[in-house]
């Protein structure tokens, strides 16, 4: 889907740069001093005038360079030892190889609701053991702390919904929109958040677990309620609970 990708670019990468852009013009002016906590992420999307999504994701590409560190329980602060001008370049172009993690997975939320209900319909029996047998391995990475791999065995649980549904056209738009989940800035949202409290990776589980139970039962009802509380909740842990802002 070449010229989608190039839609999709056009789209979705320029907030987050100018966002970032704007935070380190603060840091490099002082406004921001090095060894300061930074201002909550709604506080800064109020300044600025953006939405709190696109400066979540500014803030955790300058979180992957170092330009920023998580302080859990605290917030976030600006590194004591920076060197701005040389790590602008590397957020930036993290922001630029990176699709919004907010808007794909709202996409992907619109998408997997009619492929699970296709899948229900049209899954074989052996369609269902290999959902099973995906999410049995998601399930212990989880469970043992393994949050790379975690996410990783995400994207297999989810293709093999897909190929379920019995449609190529479906399978290869699900593995377009899955590709994302391997791009750094999405990474480091979802391995911060998890790090930040081993406790959090729980609720996750449970709800994979309410989607996979509702399939292999063919509840169409309830796998549909149970996958969009995941939908919900990644959003919410990606935007609003982070660091406490």
């Amino acid at each position: 889907m070449p010229e989608f990708d190039r839609v999709v670019q056009r789209r979705f990468k320029s907030k987050g740069a100018i966002i970032a852009e704007q935070l380190l013009e603060r840091i490099k002016s002082g406004e921001y001093p090095a060894g300061s906590k930074l201002p909550p992420e709604r506080v800064i999307a109020e300044q600025m005038g953006v939405s709190r999504p696109s400066v979540r994701e500014a803030v955790s590409a300058l979180h992957i360079v170092g330009i920023l560190e998580s302080r859990p329980g605290d917030g976030t602060y600006i590194s004591r030892a920076l060197a701005v001008d040389d790590l602008t370049t590397q957020a930036k172009g993290i922001l630029e190889e990176s699709d919004s993690p907010y808007e794909i997975m709202r996409a992907r939320k619109a998408v997997e609701i009619g492929i699970v209900r296709m899948a229900i319909k049209e899954a074989t029996d052996a369609d269902l053991e290999k959902i099973k047998a995906a999410w049995d391995q998601k399930y212990e990475s989880g469970r043992k702390g393994e949050y790379k791999t975690y996410t990783r065995l995400g994207r297999d649980l989810h293709m093999a919904i897909a190929k379920a549904a019995k449609n190529p056209i479906i399978e290869a738009m699900m593995e377009w929109l899955l590709g994302f989940t391997d791009q750094p800035l999405w990474q480091n949202m979802r391995r911060n958040y998890y790090e930040q409290d081993s406790k959090r990776i729980n609720q996750m589980l449970q709800i994979h677990n309410d989607i996979v139970t509702a399939i292999l039962q063919r509840n169409s009802e309830k796998a549909i309620v149970a996958l969009e509380a995941d939908f919900d909740a990644v959003l919410e842990q990606l935007y609003h609970r982070n660091n406490g802002n």
